[in-house]
Protein backbone atom coordinates (compact mmCIF):
# COMPACT_ATOMS: atom_id res chain seq x y z
CA UNK A 1 0.00 0.00 0.00
CA UNK A 2 1.25 3.33 -0.78
CA UNK A 3 1.96 5.36 2.08
CA UNK A 4 0.02 8.18 2.86
CA UNK A 5 3.32 11.01 2.23
CA UNK A 6 3.78 14.50 3.79
CA UNK A 7 0.48 13.76 5.89
CA UNK A 8 2.29 15.75 8.49
CA UNK A 9 3.64 18.66 6.49
CA UNK A 10 0.43 19.26 5.06
CA UNK A 11 -1.19 19.68 8.37
CA UNK A 12 0.85 22.04 9.14
CA UNK A 13 0.32 24.16 6.58
CA UNK A 14 -3.37 23.91 6.98
CA UNK A 15 -2.86 25.58 10.51
CA UNK A 16 0.14 28.21 9.27
CA UNK A 17 -2.31 29.01 6.19
CA UNK A 18 -5.28 30.36 5.67
CA UNK A 19 -6.05 28.93 1.80
CA UNK A 20 -4.47 26.17 0.34
CA UNK A 21 -4.40 26.25 -3.85
CA UNK A 22 -6.84 23.94 -5.17
CA UNK A 23 -4.96 20.58 -6.58
CA UNK A 24 -5.77 19.91 -10.47
CA UNK A 25 -7.15 16.33 -10.67
CA UNK A 26 -5.63 13.58 -13.17
CA UNK A 27 -8.96 13.10 -14.50
CA UNK A 28 -12.44 12.43 -13.48
CA UNK A 29 -11.82 8.52 -12.92
CA UNK A 30 -15.36 7.39 -12.57
CA UNK A 31 -19.15 8.01 -12.30
CA UNK A 32 -20.24 5.95 -9.94
CA UNK A 33 -23.99 4.72 -10.03
CA UNK A 34 -25.88 2.92 -7.05
CA UNK A 35 -28.43 1.00 -8.34
CA UNK A 36 -31.45 -0.36 -5.52
CA UNK A 37 -30.99 -3.91 -6.58
CA UNK A 38 -28.54 -6.36 -7.29
CA UNK A 39 -30.43 -7.67 -10.89
CA UNK A 40 -30.32 -3.88 -11.61
CA UNK A 41 -26.64 -3.85 -11.47
CA UNK A 42 -26.43 -6.51 -13.97
CA UNK A 43 -28.96 -4.89 -16.43
CA UNK A 44 -27.22 -1.44 -15.87
CA UNK A 45 -23.76 -2.92 -17.16
CA UNK A 46 -25.61 -4.72 -20.18
CA UNK A 47 -27.62 -1.31 -20.92
CA UNK A 48 -24.19 0.28 -21.14
CA UNK A 49 -22.78 -2.65 -23.41
CA UNK A 50 -25.86 -3.72 -25.57
CA UNK A 51 -26.65 0.52 -26.42
CA UNK A 52 -23.02 1.83 -26.27
CA UNK A 53 -20.54 -0.47 -27.05
CA UNK A 54 -19.16 -0.42 -23.33
CA UNK A 55 -16.13 -2.53 -22.70
CA UNK A 56 -16.09 -3.79 -18.68
CA UNK A 57 -12.48 -2.55 -17.59
CA UNK A 58 -10.31 -5.06 -15.59
CA UNK A 59 -9.38 -4.14 -11.82
CA UNK A 60 -6.35 -4.78 -10.25
CA UNK A 61 -5.47 -8.86 -9.27
CA UNK A 62 -4.65 -7.94 -5.81
CA UNK A 63 -7.75 -7.79 -3.36
CA UNK A 64 -10.27 -6.18 -5.84
CA UNK A 65 -13.04 -4.37 -5.58
CA UNK A 66 -15.97 -7.22 -7.44
CA UNK A 67 -18.94 -5.74 -5.60
CA UNK A 68 -18.50 -2.85 -8.26
CA UNK A 69 -18.44 -2.87 -11.90
CA UNK A 70 -16.28 -0.59 -14.32
CA UNK A 71 -17.39 0.02 -18.17
CA UNK A 72 -15.68 2.12 -20.50
CA UNK A 73 -16.95 3.91 -23.29
CA UNK A 74 -14.04 5.17 -24.98
CA UNK A 75 -10.31 5.22 -24.49
CA UNK A 76 -8.97 7.49 -21.98
CA UNK A 77 -12.77 8.58 -20.32
CA UNK A 78 -14.12 8.00 -16.96
CA UNK A 79 -15.58 4.92 -16.58
CA UNK A 80 -19.29 4.85 -15.66
CA UNK A 81 -19.37 2.03 -12.40
CA UNK A 82 -22.21 0.60 -11.12
CA UNK A 83 -23.00 -1.12 -7.91
CA UNK A 84 -25.72 -2.05 -5.50
CA UNK A 85 -27.08 0.34 -2.63
CA UNK A 86 -26.09 -0.21 1.05
CA UNK A 87 -23.11 -1.44 2.84
CA UNK A 88 -21.00 -3.80 1.24
CA UNK A 89 -19.17 -6.80 3.28
CA UNK A 90 -15.83 -6.88 3.43
CA UNK A 91 -15.40 -2.57 3.69
CA UNK A 92 -14.45 -1.10 7.00
CA UNK A 93 -16.84 0.65 8.94
CA UNK A 94 -15.88 4.04 8.28
CA UNK A 95 -17.02 3.28 4.23
CA UNK A 96 -20.34 1.78 5.50
CA UNK A 97 -21.33 4.59 8.07
CA UNK A 98 -21.35 6.46 4.79
CA UNK A 99 -24.53 5.30 4.06
CA UNK A 100 -26.73 5.84 6.56
CA UNK A 101 -25.30 9.42 6.62
CA UNK A 102 -25.95 10.45 3.06
CA UNK A 103 -28.88 8.32 1.64
CA UNK A 104 -32.04 7.46 2.33
CA UNK A 105 -33.31 4.04 1.55
CA UNK A 106 -35.65 4.60 -1.90
CA UNK A 107 -39.69 4.53 -1.27
CA UNK A 108 -42.39 5.73 -3.66
CA UNK A 109 -42.20 7.91 -6.33
CA UNK A 110 -38.74 9.19 -7.69
CA UNK A 111 -37.83 12.17 -5.76
CA UNK A 112 -36.25 15.55 -7.95
CA UNK A 113 -32.77 16.14 -6.21
CA UNK A 114 -29.60 18.19 -6.35
CA UNK A 115 -26.49 16.37 -7.79
CA UNK A 116 -25.94 14.34 -10.94
CA UNK A 117 -29.15 15.15 -13.36
CA UNK A 118 -27.79 13.54 -16.12
CA UNK A 119 -25.32 11.33 -17.93
CA UNK A 120 -24.87 12.80 -21.75
CA UNK A 121 -23.20 10.89 -24.09
CA UNK A 122 -21.93 11.88 -27.61
CA UNK A 123 -22.46 10.24 -31.53
CA UNK A 124 -21.49 11.57 -34.73
CA UNK A 125 -25.12 11.59 -36.46
CA UNK A 126 -28.28 11.52 -33.92
CA UNK A 127 -31.14 10.56 -36.53
CA UNK A 128 -28.86 7.73 -37.69
CA UNK A 129 -27.84 6.69 -33.75
CA UNK A 130 -31.91 7.07 -32.79
CA UNK A 131 -32.68 4.79 -35.44
CA UNK A 132 -30.49 2.30 -34.51
CA UNK A 133 -31.77 2.25 -31.04
CA UNK A 134 -35.01 2.27 -31.71
CA UNK A 135 -34.55 -0.72 -34.03
CA UNK A 136 -32.60 -2.67 -30.81
CA UNK A 137 -35.43 -1.94 -28.71
CA UNK A 138 -34.71 1.43 -27.12
CA UNK A 139 -37.21 3.59 -25.46
CA UNK A 140 -36.89 7.21 -25.66
CA UNK A 141 -38.15 9.94 -22.86
CA UNK A 142 -38.36 13.23 -25.36
CA UNK A 143 -36.67 13.35 -28.49
CA UNK A 144 -37.03 17.14 -28.55
CA UNK A 145 -34.67 17.97 -25.89
CA UNK A 146 -32.92 21.23 -24.56
CA UNK A 147 -29.78 21.41 -23.31
CA UNK A 148 -29.07 24.14 -20.63
CA UNK A 149 -26.76 25.61 -22.25
CA UNK A 150 -26.57 24.89 -25.98
CA UNK A 151 -29.94 24.76 -26.88
CA UNK A 152 -29.24 25.00 -30.53
CA UNK A 153 -27.61 21.47 -30.37
CA UNK A 154 -29.51 18.64 -30.94
CA UNK A 155 -30.33 16.01 -28.36
CA UNK A 156 -32.67 13.58 -27.05
CA UNK A 157 -33.44 12.55 -23.35
CA UNK A 158 -33.47 8.52 -23.15
CA UNK A 159 -34.63 5.77 -20.66
CA UNK A 160 -32.08 5.21 -18.90
CA UNK A 161 -31.77 2.14 -16.07
CA UNK A 162 -33.13 2.88 -12.35
CA UNK A 163 -34.55 5.72 -13.15
CA UNK A 164 -31.12 7.59 -14.09
CA UNK A 165 -31.59 10.03 -16.70
CA UNK A 166 -29.13 10.00 -20.47
CA UNK A 167 -28.93 12.22 -22.94
CA UNK A 168 -27.78 11.84 -26.29
CA UNK A 169 -26.17 15.00 -27.76
CA UNK A 170 -25.09 15.26 -31.57
CA UNK A 171 -21.31 16.24 -32.17
CA UNK A 172 -21.18 16.65 -36.00
CA UNK A 173 -17.70 17.77 -35.84
CA UNK A 174 -16.58 15.60 -33.86
CA UNK A 175 -13.06 13.84 -35.03
CA UNK A 176 -12.95 10.12 -35.39
CA UNK A 177 -13.02 8.06 -32.97
CA UNK A 178 -11.91 5.14 -31.72
CA UNK A 179 -15.45 4.10 -30.39
CA UNK A 180 -19.07 5.12 -31.48
CA UNK A 181 -20.02 6.52 -28.14
CA UNK A 182 -18.06 8.56 -25.33
CA UNK A 183 -19.19 10.54 -22.68
CA UNK A 184 -20.00 14.60 -23.80
CA UNK A 185 -20.67 15.95 -20.72
CA UNK A 186 -22.02 15.51 -17.16
CA UNK A 187 -25.08 17.96 -15.86
CA UNK A 188 -25.41 18.82 -12.16
CA UNK A 189 -28.18 20.47 -11.19
CA UNK A 190 -27.17 22.58 -8.14
CA UNK A 191 -28.83 24.96 -5.70
CA UNK A 192 -26.66 28.32 -5.81
CA UNK A 193 -24.83 28.05 -8.93
CA UNK A 194 -22.28 30.88 -7.48
CA UNK A 195 -21.27 28.46 -4.64
CA UNK A 196 -21.06 25.27 -6.35
CA UNK A 197 -18.49 26.99 -9.31
CA UNK A 198 -16.57 27.95 -6.21
CA UNK A 199 -16.78 24.79 -4.48
CA UNK A 200 -15.11 23.16 -7.68
CA UNK A 201 -12.96 26.05 -8.57
CA UNK A 202 -11.35 25.85 -4.45
CA UNK A 203 -11.33 22.15 -4.70
CA UNK A 204 -10.67 20.49 -7.96
CA UNK A 205 -9.32 23.27 -10.03
CA UNK A 206 -12.14 23.58 -12.38
CA UNK A 207 -11.71 25.85 -15.29
CA UNK A 208 -14.71 28.56 -16.29
CA UNK A 209 -15.12 27.60 -19.88
CA UNK A 210 -18.50 30.20 -20.55
CA UNK A 211 -21.57 30.83 -18.11
CA UNK A 212 -25.29 31.74 -18.86
CA UNK A 213 -27.66 32.99 -16.83
CA UNK A 214 -28.05 29.99 -13.53
CA UNK A 215 -25.64 27.64 -15.52
CA UNK A 216 -22.01 27.10 -15.91
CA UNK A 217 -19.84 25.16 -18.07
CA UNK A 218 -16.60 23.92 -16.00
CA UNK A 219 -13.81 22.35 -17.01
CA UNK A 220 -12.13 19.44 -14.84
CA UNK A 221 -9.67 17.48 -15.43
CA UNK A 222 -10.54 15.81 -18.73
CA UNK A 223 -14.55 16.19 -18.96
CA UNK A 224 -16.94 18.61 -18.98
CA UNK A 225 -19.38 19.88 -16.48
CA UNK A 226 -22.37 21.89 -17.07
CA UNK A 227 -23.92 23.55 -13.64
CA UNK A 228 -27.32 24.32 -13.91
CA UNK A 229 -30.21 25.79 -11.28
CA UNK A 230 -33.41 24.44 -11.43
CA UNK A 231 -34.99 27.96 -13.44
CA UNK A 232 -32.16 26.82 -15.99
CA UNK A 233 -33.67 23.05 -16.79
CA UNK A 234 -37.16 24.28 -16.45
CA UNK A 235 -37.74 23.11 -13.32
CA UNK A 236 -39.58 23.77 -10.08
CA UNK A 237 -37.29 25.03 -7.28
CA UNK A 238 -39.72 24.31 -4.58
CA UNK A 239 -39.70 20.32 -6.28
CA UNK A 240 -36.26 19.74 -5.97
CA UNK A 241 -35.36 17.78 -2.44
CA UNK A 242 -32.57 18.82 -0.66
CA UNK A 243 -30.20 16.46 -0.33
CA UNK A 244 -30.14 16.13 3.38
CA UNK A 245 -33.75 15.61 3.88
CA UNK A 246 -34.13 13.25 1.28
CA UNK A 247 -36.69 10.42 1.70
CA UNK A 248 -37.64 9.47 -1.92
CA UNK A 249 -34.17 9.42 -3.06
CA UNK A 250 -34.13 6.70 -6.06
CA UNK A 251 -30.88 7.24 -7.31
CA UNK A 252 -27.78 8.31 -5.53
CA UNK A 253 -24.32 9.26 -8.27
CA UNK A 254 -20.96 10.06 -7.12
CA UNK A 255 -17.75 11.50 -8.26
CA UNK A 256 -14.37 10.77 -8.38
CA UNK A 257 -11.25 12.03 -9.10
CA UNK A 258 -8.28 10.43 -9.65
CA UNK A 259 -4.63 12.17 -8.11
CA UNK A 260 -1.15 11.62 -7.78
CA UNK A 261 -1.49 12.37 -4.33
CA UNK A 262 -4.83 13.19 -2.63
CA UNK A 263 -3.92 14.87 0.76
CA UNK A 264 -2.70 18.25 -1.33
CA UNK A 265 -6.48 18.37 -2.42
CA UNK A 266 -8.05 17.24 0.92
CA UNK A 267 -6.32 19.88 2.81
CA UNK A 268 -7.30 22.53 0.34
CA UNK A 269 -11.10 21.83 0.82
CA UNK A 270 -10.03 21.59 4.75
CA UNK A 271 -8.97 24.83 4.33
CA UNK A 272 -11.13 26.49 2.68
CA UNK A 273 -14.57 25.46 4.96
CA UNK A 274 -16.12 22.22 3.01
CA UNK A 275 -17.42 19.49 4.83
CA UNK A 276 -15.80 16.38 4.86
CA UNK A 277 -16.51 13.24 5.34
CA UNK A 278 -13.97 11.19 5.34
CA UNK A 279 -10.02 12.17 5.80
CA UNK A 280 -7.38 10.45 3.61
CA UNK A 281 -6.92 6.80 4.35
CA UNK A 282 -5.66 3.75 2.98
CA UNK A 283 -8.72 1.13 1.55
CA UNK A 284 -8.90 -2.21 3.23
CA UNK A 285 -11.07 -5.21 1.78
CA UNK A 286 -11.34 -8.06 3.97
CA UNK A 287 -9.00 -6.69 6.50
CA UNK A 288 -6.48 -6.94 3.37
CA UNK A 289 -4.88 -3.56 2.02
CA UNK A 290 -5.77 -2.82 -1.41
CA UNK A 291 -4.47 -0.21 -4.45
CA UNK A 292 -6.25 2.66 -3.24
CA UNK A 293 -6.63 5.27 -0.87
CA UNK A 294 -9.65 7.59 -0.10
CA UNK A 295 -10.77 10.98 1.05
CA UNK A 296 -14.56 12.44 0.96
CA UNK A 297 -15.56 15.77 0.42
CA UNK A 298 -19.56 17.33 0.25
CA UNK A 299 -20.09 19.85 -2.71
CA UNK A 300 -22.51 22.77 -1.38
CA UNK A 301 -25.31 20.57 -2.42
CA UNK A 302 -23.98 17.15 -0.26
CA UNK A 303 -22.74 15.30 -3.73
CA UNK A 304 -20.78 13.39 -2.35
CA UNK A 305 -17.14 14.12 -4.16
CA UNK A 306 -14.44 11.31 -3.45
CA UNK A 307 -10.43 12.17 -4.42
CA UNK A 308 -8.61 8.39 -4.79
CA UNK A 309 -5.45 7.44 -5.42
CA UNK A 310 -4.40 4.01 -7.17
CA UNK A 311 -0.63 2.69 -6.73
CA UNK A 312 1.35 2.89 -9.69
CA UNK A 313 -1.55 4.56 -11.46
CA UNK A 314 -1.94 7.92 -12.82
CA UNK A 315 -3.86 8.20 -15.55
CA UNK A 316 -7.38 6.89 -16.91
CA UNK A 317 -7.93 2.89 -16.66
CA UNK A 318 -6.31 0.90 -19.86
CA UNK A 319 -7.46 -2.58 -19.25
CA UNK A 320 -10.48 -4.18 -19.83
CA UNK A 321 -11.69 -7.66 -19.34
CA UNK A 322 -12.18 -9.71 -22.26
CA UNK A 323 -15.35 -11.41 -22.20
CA UNK A 324 -14.64 -15.00 -24.46
CA UNK A 325 -11.69 -16.51 -22.41
CA UNK A 326 -11.37 -13.91 -19.41
CA UNK A 327 -8.07 -12.58 -20.16
CA UNK A 328 -7.01 -9.04 -19.57
CA UNK A 329 -6.27 -7.33 -23.09
CA UNK A 330 -4.28 -3.86 -22.55
CA UNK A 331 -6.73 -1.06 -24.61
CA UNK A 332 -5.18 0.86 -27.57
Amino acid sequence: MKPMRKYFILSSLFFLCDNISAQKPIVLDYIHYYVRYSPMRENSKDYFKTFFQGREMAQRPNNSLDFIDLISLRPNESTINISTYGEVSGLPPTYNENWSKTVATPKGKKALSYGVRWLAINTVNIRKTVRKLLKAGYGFAATNFTLPTEPNVNAVAMYGFDDNIIVLVERPNMKKQETEFGIDHIQLLVSNLEDNVRFYQNVLAAEIISKKERSTVLKIGNHTFVLSEPEAMGLVREQVVEHESQKNLTNNIRLGFLYDEIEPAFYGAKANGYRIMMEPQPLMYFNKPTPYSFCIVMSPDNLQIELEQEDGRTNARRFYKDEINNTVIKKK
